[in-house]
């Protein structure tokens, strides 16, 4: 959006007047935006107000810790098709954007265009800008023009890794609920773009996601795609779009939203836990719903430490009256073919509806996974993690535990063995095509930051030491057959 000159000021304020005066006293109706009725639970909710500094929880509890809903956009009668900027007229968002048949995406790859009031840097120390948000696909009926949002940096040691190169994470909220590029399964208002400077394939994530989706245990999990990202006009490079972790009705379906004690609540394993936590077991859980009261926070952890004293006491018949078992046994799926060493660090997330079971979901965080962290095991296939633990104390204490009881190990053998036969390769496969789909985007990628063959993260030399984009994918696809056949003979009599 563009200044407007005093001149254009003063020939509208003409036109308009005219205008009235030609059309006498006729008065029209005015149209009505559809109000926007799929509102998840708990958006836009304040945090708890007066939570105790007892220690069990962080004494600033007057936010949310995830909340950065503008308390003056209200979700009533918003228009998705709204491209009103959110602040003034004349804020300037730059140059027009390029036309949809532009060389901006392509036809595996779509595009996404910020525009930053008055063309503002993105703050590192993840303050929100007001922007505007224009995408582009070959599809028409996917594009959008100057949507209003805020956007700002997210994440932990991806936004620490984001420093050293210049390409960082985003999270971006809209004033309205869309469903970009008809990614999810229905609109909302939080998106992510994952920069993924430390997984040079930019797969790692995809592959854990995809093969949640398809296990029947894991009720969500977030849809991904990759996409070529624009900020006030200059390429930064390839990023993941995926949804965000929360509480809504195409997300993590719960109600979080009543004033009783219990509530339905989501949490995750964080060792970075800031704001509302908890503490079970020696461990941290980040609360990431709604909560209104002490009471509330109280009954949180009351839960979390009845699974926790039922699984150190191996009580699998209180175990399952806790827990949807199916859930913790697919989750273990996943996070053990991945060989993920932050299982039990963080991005562990979990939730509980009101009078539901603790369901282990949605999976999140594998950029350090598949191979792609010398500190466990150098990056190699072979070995189990997730369950006996390491000697990184990154362990998940609940899954070592569990893995001693001979009961648990064999629903996980049963369950790898037919999954192997079907979803494990499928995820294989769907990495194949997506590895083929954007190798050309990839090498423009490439060419804005040069980081192949040079260590980011963690990569053990085998993954640092590769020098394009078709190497870092035959590793992870190659890796991840090696996986598949290891495991295959680990749970073949266990």
């Amino acid at each position: 959006m563009k200044k407007r000159s005093f001149a254009i000021r003063a020939l509208s304020l003409l036109l308009l007047l005219t205008l009235l005066s030609a059309c006498g006293n006729t008065q029209s109706t005015p149209s009505k935006d559809t109000p926007d009725t799929d509102t998840p639970s708990g958006e836009g909710s304040s945090g708890s107000q007066e939570a105790p500094n007892d220690g069990s929880i962080h004494p600033d509890t007057g936010v949310h810790p995830g909340d950065t809903t503008d308390p003056g956009n209200s979700d009533n009668g918003s228009n998705p098709n709204d491209t009103t900027d959110p602040g003034d007229d004349d804020y300037d968002y730059g140059p027009d954007l390029p036309p949809y048949d532009g060389p901006a995406y392509t036809e595996k790859i779509p595009a996404i265009y910020v525009a930053t009031e008055n063309r503002a840097e993105i703050p590192t120390s993840k303050e929100e800008v007001n922007c505007l948000v224009s995408l582009r696909s070959n599809k028409s009926e996917q594009c959008a023009d100057e949507l209003a949002a805020t956007i700002r940096c997210r994440g932990n040691g991806s936004m620490t890794v984001g420093k050293n190169v210049g390409k960082f994470p985003y999270k971006i909220k809209f004033r309205a609920k869309i469903n970009p590029f008809d990614l999810g399964d229905g609109k909302a208002k939080d998106w992510v773009l994952l920069a993924h400077v430390g997984d040079q394939s930019m797969l790692r994530n995809y592959a854990a996601k995809i093969l949640g989706d398809m296990l029947g245990g894991i009720p969500f999990s977030c849809n991904a795609r990759l996409v070529n990202v624009y900020l006030n006009s200059e390429y930064i490079g390839v990023y993941e779009l995926t949804e965000q972790v929360e509480v809504g009705d195409y997300r993590v379906n719960i109600d979080d939203g009543r004033s009783t004690v219990e509530n339905g609540f989501l949490v995750e394993l964080d060792h970075y836990a800031s704001g509302i936590y908890v503490r079970v077991g020696g461990q941290k859980y980040t609360v990431k719903s709604d909560v209104y009261s002490d009471e509330q926070v109280e009954f949180i952890k009351d839960y979390l430490q009845k699974v926790d004293d039922a699984i150190y006491e191996g009580d699998e018949k209180t175990l399952r009256e806790l827990v949807d078992m199916d859930s913790v046994v697919d989750m273990y799926i996943v996070q053990e073919f991945a060989k993920n060493i932050d299982v039990g660090w963080s991005s562990f997330f979990m939730y509980r509806d009101v009078g539901g079971k603790l369901t282990f979901a949605p999976p999140w965080d594998f950029d350090l996974s598949f191979g792609n962290d010398a500190r466990l095991d150098g990056g190699a296939y072979d070995g189990l993690y997730v369950g006996p633990g390491g000697d990184i104390m990154q362990d998940h204490l609940w899954y070592n535990a569990l893995f001693e009881c001979e009961w648990f190990r064999s629903l996980v053998a049963t369950r790898w063995r037919a999954v192997s036969k079907t979803l494990i390769p499928a995820t294989i496969r769907a990495v194949k095509n997506a590895a083929d789909d954007i190798s050309a985007d990839m090498e423009k990628n490439y060419e804005k930051w040069d980081i192949l063959g040079k260590k980011q993260q963690q990569e053990p030399r085998q993954v640092y030491s590769l020098t394009t984009y078709k190497e870092h994918t035959d590793y992870l696809i190659n890796w991840m057959e090696s996986r598949k056949a290891w495991l295959d003979n680990e749970f073949q009599y266990m």
